[in-house]
């Protein structure tokens, strides 16, 4: 079955990406909202197919989801490869930044980091393909069309795809409540890898021990770790903060 998009924000964030092609965009909505319309107005320029259908259907192809009259089914993967997210930094001539998601299982904190990734310059994500959410209408639905911008690369080995960015000439840095060092207190402008771990477990051990280094974020009271996407979004954006705000006041 072909991949689709569904809601008002997605369909219009994936119909802006050159990178995704469109089979056709189902509405289920006659007199179309202004911000539908504008969609529909973008799919026409883009010469993607139209088919008005009842809200029935759409209600089946989304199993519960909130659809806002628009479901948009996309003709190819939605992984990218490997080899061109790695080779996007250099490309650009500026440090590298990755997140890698260790066995991430809720698709809200996938979609969410997805968004945040996105809003902090990374350059891509890598996920397991095992044991792991993909990218499904769901992820793409809660990061409100971030999907569409920030590739996203699915491998078979968490752990040697860590040494693969080593050798690439990235420091691969693990999130963890055993790291020893803050996240405030490291240098993060540099080629880097984040690793976040899966929600509960965290890291696993393999994977920890590929780690260049193993930090925490601070924290008070009785629980051990923040949500896998609030971490995300605390370590992505320190990276942001130093290598823009702090080169800007320099």
């Amino acid at each position: 079955m072909s991949p689709i998009i569904y809601g008002i924000h997605s369909v219009r964030e994936a119909l802006t990406s050159p990178s995704l092609r469109f089979q056709k965009i189902l509405v289920s909505a006659r007199n179309p909202s202004p911000s539908l319309q504008t969609i529909l107005d973008l799919a026409q320029k883009r010469n993607v197919p139209l088919a008005f259908t009842d809200r029935d259907t759409l209600d089946k192809m989304v199993k519960g989801g909130l659809h806002q009259n628009i479901i948009g089914i996309v003709e190819e993967t939605l992984y990218a490869d490997l080899e061109k997210i790695l080779a996007r930094p250099k490309k650009k001539g500026i440090k590298a930044l990755f997140l890698i998601l260790d066995g991430i299982q809720d698709p809200q904190n996938l979609g969410a980091l997805i968004r945040t990734a996105l809003g902090c310059g990374a350059h891509g994500m890598i996920i397991p393909k095992d044991r792991a959410v993909g990218i499904t209408p769901v992820v793409i639905k809660a990061s409100a069309g971030a999907a569409a911008h920030m590739p996203v690369a699915r491998v078979v080995n968490i752990a040697t795809t860590v040494d693969r960015l080593k050798k690439e000439g990235l420091w691969v840095y693990g999130a963890s409540e055993e790291g020893k060092d803050l996240i405030y207190d490291l240098d993060l402008n540099i080629d880097l890898a984040i690793v976040i771990g899966a929600e509960g477990k965290g890291i696993r051990p393999l994977v920890k021990k590929r780690c260049d280094r193993l930090f925490s974020i601070p924290m008070k009271g009785p629980v051990l770790s923040f949500n896998a996407s609030v971490s995300g979004g605390m370590i992505l954006y320190e990276v942001m903060r130093q290598r823009h705000f702090m080169r800007e006041k320099r």
